[in-house]
């Protein structure tokens, strides 16, 4: 079910929510920086999880938990779609379109590295193979809509008369947390609290003051992020641990009851905590 969320459900929605949306040279700061900002969080995790933990999938699971966040319409996207609509949901999604490049180059080859059973490849040799492998549908999807876009190619009126994006926003929510409380136990939650700790800190803490330093550098520039764009990276700078790292973590078998349970730990966080901040900030 995992495994349909992020190849197959995930991949539509940002298809349809990109196709005919209106793009600009600046939108393109948005995946640059969220893919900056994804391998800063990886590598710091993978050398506090070097330092801290003596298990090889345990620190597999902290980069994994710590490289991609819940960017997508299963939390802060949804918050976004609330907020801007359908525009501020498209912003969103092409910032999100880091996820895919994360999840195929980052995400993948962190678990085939710290797997029970670890492939005896180079990281460049794994990295290659992801690319081309059906797993990173979702990477060619967000491509394709945004070539689609570039054409002038109209997007079916069906997307909008028959509510296709809301349904599929609204199923993937569904499958998503349910296929997650499936692997969930709490035992795993006292397991994993030094892992926990360590995912809210870079995530929720560090991801925020990486996110403002990545803002101050494009003013530097002749295309600096502002308007919607710059409301939806720093919506986006601090979320919390993303459904596609739980899906990578039962893809590869590496320790997916426990992140579950970090997946749950940091969301409840961020829905108590960072979430009505934000949406008091931007909403008013």
């Amino acid at each position: 079910m995992m495994t349909v969320v992020t190849v197959g459900a995930y991949p539509l929605v940002g298809l349809m929510a990109l196709w005919g949306t209106p793009l600009h040279w600046s939108d393109a700061w948005l995946p640059l920086l969220g893919a900056l900002q994804a391998t800063a969080m990886s590598l710091i995790a993978l050398a506090v999880g070097r330092r801290w933990f003596s298990d090889q999938a345990e620190r597999g699971v902290l980069g994994i938990s710590c490289g991609i966040g819940n960017h997508g319409v299963t939390m802060a996207g949804f918050a976004i779609y609330l907020l801007f609509g359908a525009t501020g949901l498209a912003v969103s999604t092409i910032y999100g379109m880091y996820t895919y490049f994360a999840l195929v180059l980052l995400s993948y080859t962190i678990a085939q590295r710290h797997a029970p059973e670890a492939p005896s490849q180079s990281i460049l040799r794994l990295m290659l193979g992801n690319l081309v492998h059906w797993r990173a549908a979702g990477l060619y999807a967000c491509l394709l809509g945004i070539m689609l876009t570039h054409a002038g190619v109209p997007a079916p009126p069906q997307i909008q008369t028959w509510h296709l994006l809301d349904i599929f926003i609204y199923a993937l929510i569904i499958m998503s947390y349910f296929a997650i409380g499936l692997r969930l136990h709490l035992p795993h939650v006292m397991e994993m609290k030094r892992a926990i700790l360590c995912v809210i800190g870079i995530r929720h803490g560090l991801g925020l003051l990486i996110g403002l330093a990545l803002v101050g550098l494009t003013w530097l520039s002749p295309w600096p992020l502002e308007g919607l764009s710059l409301k939806v990276f720093l919506l986006q700078a601090s979320v919390p641990v993303g459904v596609m790292s739980v899906a990578v973590t039962n893809m590869f078998h590496i320790k997916p009851g426990e992140a579950a349970a970090i997946f749950v730990v940091s969301s409840v966080a961020y829905l108590l905590v960072g979430l009505p901040i934000l949406l008091l900030i931007f909403g008013s």
